[in-house]
């Protein structure tokens, strides 16, 4: 006969205790996942994500139960890195390590963040040399281990160690070639240990290569040409002078190489924006004399890109007779000046640039009326992620009376940045696209589409995004055609 007690009892206990505690983390790990994809794809400003990630960060403290733990402390980091805090976002960055202390790249952006703001300089050198050592272990792309070298090398320059410096920033370059900022690094070693004109030669082809927007890559060239007088000024002001100049040249020789014609606008601010200009072409792509009824569309890229995104689509449009300007936006491609150099400025100042680029936008669709052979009530706008807001924008501000088209790619953002917007659009013909591996953006579009019949929604096979949608769907290229050409003819 079987006995049962107390005893018994309390084993039993424990057994169903230790069988509990896996099913308990499983629910945790899904509950955290859960929080963190809700916070990232929430509307929500700077400031508010990250309170929102710091709660998160305090309900979830375990990296065994909480698989976004290293990433959510690491996007603390940034943020304050960001504001100016540095000594916060170092503690964040360490705290990451601690969730995932063997991730090169981690360990990369710790060290880096050291060495840029030039503090704890020696743990900068101790975990960027554990980055370069598993980088290396683990076989890391050449371009990857180059980015890490330059970190390592930079905090030996910051640290004072400028031969062992300048060994790793001319290694980091060779692996990860072109790379400005690399480059930028090793200038400014080499300047340290008195190499002025090899500082010089990498500080002007910088600065060339960026259309002469930088100013600190300028400030470093006439610094350095002083050293040898005002000749020296003199003579390296007309080398800039007349790189930039072949650049322009290059600029307009590639536009007309590809049946396009190289416009230059000034901004409100005196911002120069750039664009290629497709005139409709007959079917055998010879220059067709226009009638005066022909439509006109702009197309905007995204962030991070150039009008080159959309020089497919405008040939197409082109060859279907009507007039195509494809437009760099401010701080992209040849839109660029010391007020907004790069992308990431422009991103920095989202809103400011935002409202900057819908004027450009606005700009550069009077000047599209203006064209002799454009009828200037047949106006259409294109455009990818957040290129195709500001298209959005602008159209709304030009829009005639009796017939516009309006086509968005894969929509950055989400939906309540589009409805004030397409409700002073009107009832006009308009088509949004997503590829269906993209949520965010078929999200978007779905939240659009249920509340104005006049939106067209699509999502397509695959996770392209933007102009790449068209490049391998021939169907979606047809019908971005027919909606242009069916609206603006």
């Amino acid at each position: 006969m079987r006995r049962t007690g107390p005893a018994a009892g309390a084993v039993l206990l424990v057994a169903v205790s230790i069988l509990a505690i896996p099913a308990c983390e499983k629910t945790t790990f899904r509950d955290s996942r859960r929080e963190y994809q809700s916070i990232l794809s929430s509307s929500m400003s700077d400031d508010e994500r990250a309170r929102a990630l710091e709660s998160f960060v305090r309900r979830y403290p375990e990296p065994k139960t909480n698989p976004n733990l290293s990433r959510a402390c690491q996007q603390l980091a940034m943020h304050h890195a960001r504001a100016g805090r540095p000594e916060i976002a170092s503690s964040w960055y360490e705290r990451a390590l601690r969730a995932d202390p063997d991730d090169p790249d981690l360990l990369n952006r710790l060290g880096y963040h050291y060495a840029s703001a030039g503090m704890n300089l020696d743990r900068a050198v101790e975990v960027l040399e554990l980055a370069v050592r598993l980088a290396e272990e683990r076989n890391y792309p050449e371009r990857r281990q180059g980015m890490i070298k330059d970190s390592l090398g930079w905090a030996y320059r910051m640290r004072g160690d400028l031969p062992r410096a300048v060994a790793l920033l001319e290694e980091a370059c060779r692996l990860a070639p072109g790379v400005p900022i690399l480059r930028e690094h090793l200038a400014e070693t080499y300047r340290a240990l008195g190499e002025r004109d090899r500082a010089l030669e990498i500080f002007l082809d910088l600065y060339v290569e960026g259309r002469g927007s930088e100013r600190r890559h300028r400030e470093s060239i006439e610094a350095l040409a002083a050293i040898d007088g005002p000749g020296a000024v003199q003579r390296t002001a007309r080398r800039i002078q007349r790189r930039l100049q072949e650049i322009r040249e290059a600029d307009r020789r590639t536009a007309e190489s590809d049946g396009a014609t190289l416009v230059v606008l000034n901004g409100a601010d005196g911002q120069p924006i750039v664009g290629s200009l497709y005139r409709p072409v007959s079917p055998a792509d010879r220059p067709s004399k226009p009638p005066d009824d022909r439509g006109a569309v702009l197309l905007l890229h995204g962030l991070g890109s150039d009008r080159g995104a959309a020089v497919p689509t405008a040939r197409i449009l082109a060859r279907r007779g009507l007039f195509v300007l494809a437009l760099d936006m401010r701080g992209h491609g040849a839109s660029v000046s010391e007020r907004l150099a790069t992308p990431m400025q422009f991103s920095d100042r989202l809103d400011a640039s935002l409202a900057n680029a819908q004027q450009d936008a606005v700009l550069a669709l009077q000047y599209l009326r203006a064209l002799p052979g454009v009828d200037r009530e047949r106006l259409g706008a294109g455009g990818e992620g957040l290129g195709g807001l500001v298209a959005l924008g602008s159209l709304g501000q030009v829009a005639p009376a009796r017939s516009t088209a309006l086509v968005i790619l894969s929509p950055w953002g989400q939906a309540a940045a589009y409805r004030p917007l397409l409700e002073h659009l009107g009832s006009n013909s308009v088509l949004l696209v997503a590829g269906r591996d993209d949520p965010s953006s078929s999200g978007t579009i779905a939240a659009l589409a249920e509340e104005s019949p006049a939106i067209e929604g699509m999502t397509v096979p695959g996770g392209k995004k933007g102009f790449d949608l068209l490049r391998e769907n021939a169907a979606l290229r047809e019908r971005v055609a027919q909606l242009f050409t069916g609206s603006l003819r």
